[in-house]
């Protein structure tokens, strides 16, 4: 992993921000009185329609906007693919959410996409605007998969659950590996460059084939997939998740 990696997908307290950049507030429930901590901030949440569909029967808890319902949001907050973007966690528990609205966006084909480290904590952590250029945009790949492809990975590659271990070994999907999202974050912050690539190795080390994520409903596990992409590797994000798996009675359960 590069610095500039690093940099050019997460924000920290003492980089530049990317001129013109739009900001985006992230929340897991939709607030009901809501002033932005960053001044013209817009916001999204896993119940406002803009990083997550309505749940129904099959499709999961949190699928992923239609192409048309993500493009009609993006053009009321004003953003382009070239516009760049800055999504920050209303607080530390958010950080999952943040790296979700990060995802969606990535996958509407919004180019410069970064997400502020400590979220609204680390935007108060700035004291004044870094000097220097930030640092220029990474052309990563995100990846959604389906349910086939995560029982196709989990069987051939490295499928990381980000549930929580206990949640994990009362059933998950068939040689997944228990990998709690949560332990990629301290206090909403990424782990620091060395932690992160302990915490990576721990599951990659011996990898041969495709990395992917899931969790109860794709969020914690896009923060799976978000600190994996900053270390530089391609893994995909089972939207789905649990919450489609494990509605459905034909898909196996491993125990």
């Amino acid at each position: 992993m590069t610095d500039n990696r690093r940099r050019s997908l997460l924000i920290s307290h003492d980089d530049a921000i990317p001129a013109g950049a739009r900001f985006i507030e992230t929340h897991f429930s939709h607030p009901e009185d809501w002033t932005p901590v960053i001044p013209g901030a817009v916001l999204a949440s896993l119940e406002n329609g803009t990083i997550a569909a309505a749940p129904s029967p099959g499709i999961g808890r949190f699928p992923l906007p239609e192409p048309e319902d993500i493009a009609a949001v993006l053009d009321a907050w004003g953003i382009t693919p070239e516009t760049p973007v800055v999504v920050y966690a209303s607080s530390a528990d958010d950080a999952k959410v943040a790296a979700r609205a990060w995802f969606v966006l990535r996958t509407a084909g919004v180019a410069d996409v970064r997400v502020l480290d400590g979220g609204a904590a680390g935007w108060a952590a700035r004291t004044a605007e870094p000097g220097g250029e930030p640092a220029p945009a990474s052309d990563v790949r995100v990846t959604a998969i389906d349910a086939d492809r995560a029982g196709v990975i989990g069987a051939t590659g490295v499928l990381l659950d980000a549930r929580p271990a206990v949640v994990f070994e009362a059933g998950h999907i068939p040689g997944a590996v228990s990998a709690p999202g949560g332990d990629v974050f301290s206090d909403g912050r990424l782990l620091p460059d060395g932690e992160l690539e302990e915490w990576a190795a721990s599951y990659l080390a011996e990898a041969d084939g495709p990395i992917a994520a899931y969790c109860g409903g794709g969020v914690a596990a896009a923060g799976t997939v978000f600190a994996l992409t900053v270390l530089g590797h391609d893994a995909g994000l089972y939207v789905g998740s649990w919450s489609q798996w494990g509605d459905d009675p034909d898909r196996p359960v491993e125990r």
